[in-house]
């Protein structure tokens, strides 16, 4: 039977012209013939490729010996328009009147001079290196022209608008009128600029050279405009600095941030709004309740956070107390006065004001021990525990009086502490000072942190030490971490327990999809399920979390942003722009 045999055309060159079809019997003589073909139709393929890979790479290490050529054909290019004045003169002798062409052909055999030398006119790297050459010997034209402008007595404005091709053009008067006046005053200098730069290299661009560097100020404040704004709209507002600080704070611990509190761009709005704001926020929070845990455990050195492990913190703690107990009574002194003044200077203020309301414990306590010249050292121990442990009860309760009594108690518990540091010091006994202030600090942080536990399933609520730091709580270390952070990003610095279960994946999600792949008879679709969640690990995950923040420019980008890129760009615009 017979059967039709697709054959690619013998190529002419390097250019294949198509196929034919050979009708073909099994086994007859058409059947080699179509297979020679074929074969010879690859080979030539083949060796088309391979001239092909050859050329490119012949052009790649042509590229500097043509750009070096190239160059010379930019300078050229000013010596051609300085012999200008010559050609003219030659062409209204010969005949021709005043015309260019003989300064045409001048340019055109420093081409064909060159393309002899082994230069190929034509390449990218000759182009290239023509047109930085004409940049090159161009570069002074500004300056050249300022200096006259500035001699004849010129406007400073004119003077600098010269200098810098219409970059600048000396301060611009307050107001719409003052930025319309420096425009134009730019735009003229660039204009007068470009013009020259472009006549320079050949005459004939003067006017087009003149419409580039007079455009280029007002194109490119308009590209500056719409380019903030598109990046303004990608990149988002940026956050003032302090949060920008609690950002990189936040992330040093090893929290999570939901992206758009941290850099709203339009990737991470798109990506949060995908996932859900809310439902992010709650598993940034998940995440963020075992470092909480964390940090609170190593403030302390605790085992573990639980009611027996703070309490064998304390135990250890109070070691240094005991050490503090055999030392010389402590001596009151006037700060210890002053601060007694001030753990009741409450119920001094109803004594003036409302006698019949006076605190009298208050007053008692206050007005007995600031009759007491010395304290021994084992008993003012025990006070200050009393104290604190008094202070937390009396605090709770619900009477006025009663939490005046306890605040009171607290003020002079921590002007004992600060009466024996004063003592110890004086004394010169820096191991039991040290100790005793390591052991003061650890018993405060435990109890704040006894605070903010939940003791039932041992996690950190975040917001109650932030609430104590507010409130002017001297927290520290990884406890003032914590609640500057829930302070910050509260809604991801939740509680698992006020959150209850984090959500998966919604139901919405199934009902949605699975209307979808039942109207488009695609079970696949079903498999979009696990999107949402993915966007939410994604958010979260250090990829992103690792780019929250600013980072500085590169290299590249400062190069784009340097002035003296910039005053290039002005320069050089009007001689690419004729090319």
């Amino acid at each position: 039977m017979a059967r039709l045999v697709e054959v690619g055309e013998i190529p002419s060159g390097n250019a294949a012209k198509g196929v034919k079809l050979i009708p073909v019997d099994e086994g007859d003589q058409y059947a080699n013939e179509a297979a020679q073909y074929q074969a010879q139709v690859a080979a030539e393929r083949a060796s088309a490729a391979k001239m092909e890979g050859r050329s490119a790479g012949r052009d790649l290490a042509m590229f500097l010996p043509n750009a070096a050529a190239g160059s010379v054909r930019g300078a050229g290019s000013i010596g051609s328009t300085l012999l200008a004045p010559i050609d003219i003169a030659s062409d209204a002798m010969s005949g021709k009147g005043l015309s260019l062409q003989s300064n045409r052909d001048r340019r055109e055999k420093i081409d064909q001079g060159l393309s002899f030398m082994g230069a190929e006119p034509t390449s990218a790297g000759y182009r290239i290196g023509k047109v930085g050459g004409e940049i090159a010997g161009t570069a002074g034209v500004g300056p050249a022209l300022a200096g006259g402008a500035r001699a004849a007595g010129a406007a400073p404005w004119l003077v600098q608008s010269l200098a810098t091709s219409g970059m600048r053009a000396g301060q611009q008067a307050p107001g719409i009128a003052g930025a319309i006046g420096n425009l134009g005053a730019r735009s003229l200098g660039g204009a007068i600029t470009g013009g020259a730069a472009g006549g320079l290299v050949n005459p004939e661009d003067a006017p087009a050279g003149a419409l580039i560097g007079g455009a280029l100020p007002s194109a490119l404040k308009f590209a500056g405009k719409v380019g903030r704004s598109i990046g303004s709209t990608i990149s988002g507002v940026t956050p003032p600095q302090n949060v920008l600080d609690q950002v990189a704070k936040a992330r040093a611990a090893g929290y999570v941030i939901p992206p758009t509190q941290a850099k709203p761009s339009l990737a991470n709005r798109a990506l949060e709004g995908f996932s859900g704001k809310l439902t992010t926020a709650q598993n940034a929070s998940a995440k963020n309740q075992v470092v909480s845990n964390e940090l609170a455990r190593n403030a302390i050195g605790a085992a573990d956070l639980t009611p027996a492990g703070l309490q064998q913190v304390r135990q250890q703690a109070n070691a240094a107390y005991d050490v503090l107990g055999q030392s010389a009574p402590f001596q009151a002194d006037q700060t210890f006065l002053s601060a007694l003044d001030r753990a009741g200077a409450n119920s001094a203020a109803m004594r003036a004001n409302f006698p019949e309301l006076v605190n009298a414990e208050v007053d008692k306590l206050v007005e007995g021990l600031k009759t007491r010249p010395q304290f021994d050292a084992q008993p003012t121990i025990e006070a200050i525990k009393q104290f604190r442990a008094d202070a937390g009860v009396n605090k709770a309760a619900m009477d006025p009086a009663k939490r005046a009594l306890g605040k009171a108690q607290n003020g002079i518990a921590s002007a004992l502490e600060d009466l024996i540091d004063r003592n110890l010091t004086q004394a010169g006994d820096t191991t039991t000072l040290n100790a005793y202030r390591a052991a003061r600090q650890t018993l405060a942080k435990t109890y704040d942190i006894e605070k903010a536990l939940n003791p039932a399933t041992g996690n950190i609520d975040a917001a109650k030490l932030a609430r104590a730091l507010k409130k002017g709580r001297p927290l520290s270390g990884e406890l003032k971490t914590i609640a500057e952070f829930a302070n910050a990003f509260p809604k991801a610095a939740q509680t698992v327990e006020r959150m209850g279960s984090l959500p998966g994946i919604s139901p919405l999600d199934f009902g949605a999809l699975g209307a979808m792949s039942a109207a488009t008879a695609n079970p696949g679709l079903m498999a979009g399920v696990i999107a949402r969640p993915a966007a939410r690990a994604t958010a979260l995950s250090g990829a992103v979390q690792n780019r929250l923040l600013p980072s500085p420019p590169g290299r590249l980008e400062q190069l784009l942003q340097s002035p003296e890129y910039q005053q290039l760009m002005y320069r050089s615009a009007p001689i690419v722009g004729t090319n």
